[in-house]
């Protein structure tokens, strides 16, 4: 097991150096229910206690169970926060395009919605962004460009999923949290593992085996999982731009 305590000051104290550079106030991050916004929050908490945001922004599909979750972290750890509901604003969205979205587009919609309200409560708040996506996640391109992949930092980028659940255990993150299946709540019944096709265990050893160029015994899973990797890799970069 990683050394956790030493994570922790470390990222506590990238938190404060940034947000003191950077001449903003304070810390902005989206909380949904979930594990990394819970273990993201904490962080925020630690370095700033008194000026850490949160937005909740649900859909009509979000789990009942996330949000009241999320209003619970929130409660636990003493930042302020606010409810919105985005839900008008994707009927909005599917009325101006007259046509039925799937689940991969009104995810990303959502997403991407979001992170605006995000960076639009920032400038009244004088904050910065904060990101909640963990390495497993990052390196497999599981998640929305321009969407939740958006920040301004991101303390909990170099840890794998399967750390974040240690690390959890390790800052007082409520088990009920750290117990639920994983998943981005972007429709009913949606579930991380399933949409990957595996769990985080076997996930987390090939993405190790990947970046130490080594090849794996588990040759579908590391196929599969070495191809998401490789067609993903523009969501890990800023956009090319053309040399003259």
């Amino acid at each position: 097991m990683r050394n956790y305590n030493h994570i922790e000051s470390v990222l506590v104290d990238f938190l404060k150096n940034y947000l003191m550079k950077s001449g903003a106030k304070n810390l902005l991050l989206g909380v949904s229910g979930g594990l990394d916004s819970a273990v993201v929050a904490t962080l925020c908490m630690h370095a700033m206690s008194k000026n850490t945001y949160a937005l909740i922004m649900p859909t009509d599909a979000s789990s009942l169970k996330n949000v009241n979750d999320a209003v619970d972290i929130c409660n636990k750890l003493e930042i302020h926060f606010k409810i919105l509901n985005i839900q008008n604003i994707l009927n909005a969205f599917k009325n101006c395009i007259d046509e039925d979205l799937s689940h991969i587009r009104m995810g990303n919609l959502s997403a991407r919605v979001r992170m605006s309200l995000l960076y639009d409560y920032s400038v009244s708040l004088n904050a910065i962004v904060i990101g909640t996506s963990n390495k497993s996640e990052l390196m497999l391109g599981y998640g929305t460009i321009f969407g939740d992949l958006a920040c301004a930092i991101n303390p909990i980028g170099e840890l794998y999923k399967t750390e974040i659940f240690e690390f959890a255990r390790y800052l007082g993150v409520d088990d009920t949290i750290i117990q639920k299946s994983p998943s981005a709540d972007l429709w009913e019944g949606q579930s991380d593992e399933e949409d990957i096709g595996y769990s985080y265990e076997t996930i987390d050893r090939i993405l190790k085996e990947i970046e130490m160029g080594k090849c794996s015994n588990e040759e579908k899973a590391f196929n599969d999982i070495s191809k998401r990797v490789n067609l993903n890799q523009f969501k890990r970069q800023m956009p090319l731009i053309a040399r003259i």
